[in-house]
């Protein structure tokens, strides 16, 4: 088959995170074949920008011990790297279910080529919200739900939270390039934010 013409994913890593040989072989072909320069097993990068691409059936536990671990890493080339799962196809629930768990994406398996590379093409030079709470760092899981769909584990947003926006470029990795600080609110004050930007 032959190759993708040369696009972002050309100089970003693929680190494969799976239970077993078979499936490792399966999301490291599936690496290969929408582009990535570098494909691995291992956690050590050739290129600034990584994604962690999971397969669905290491379990429950394991991807939440996953995304626990990546996203409690000093370094930002880590902690604000792409986790992507790559699932079978499902019920909407189940992506609901992900992406509560914390994935930047959650691909449904089979899917054509182009598409695969489309998706995870989208993770490279634009920008990502993040929320940062003293329980999680990660996308915003909001973005997928349905109105009236709000996981019932999650706070009613009255808590003192980091909106961050996310910006990864091949040449130098993930950053954040805006930060948005919400402080509690109580009955006689609204809530109030402090925004600033860092470039590291």
């Amino acid at each position: 088959m032959p190759s993708l013409e040369p696009g972002p994913l050309g100089d970003c890593t693929a680190i494969i995170v799976a239970h077993d040989e078979t499936t490792s072989t399966t999301l490291l072909s599936l690496a290969q074949r929408v582009g990535f320069g570098q494909v691995t097993t291992a956690s050590e990068p050739l290129y600034p920008l990584m994604f962690f691409l999971v397969h669905f059936g290491i379990g429950r536990a394991a991807k939440e011990k996953l995304i626990q671990q990546i996203r409690a890493t000093a370094s930002p080339l880590v902690q604000l790297a792409p986790i992507i799962l790559f699932a079978p196809d499902g019920p909407y629930d189940r992506l609901l279910e992900y992406i509560e768990m914390g994935f930047d994406d959650v691909i449904f398996l089979p899917e054509k080529r182009h598409v695969l590379a489309a998706r995870l093409a989208a993770q490279v030079d634009q920008e990502h919200i993040y929320i940062e709470t003293g329980s999680y760092l990660g996308p915003d899981r909001r973005r997928m739900e349905l109105p009236g769909h709000t996981h019932p584990n999650r706070g009613s947003g009255s808590f003192e939270h980091k909106r961050l926006t996310v910006l990864r470029k091949v040449d130098s990795g993930p950053q954040i390039v805006r930060t948005q600080l919400f402080l509690k609110q109580n009955h006689e004050a609204p809530k109030h934010a402090l925004t600033g930007r860092r470039t590291a």
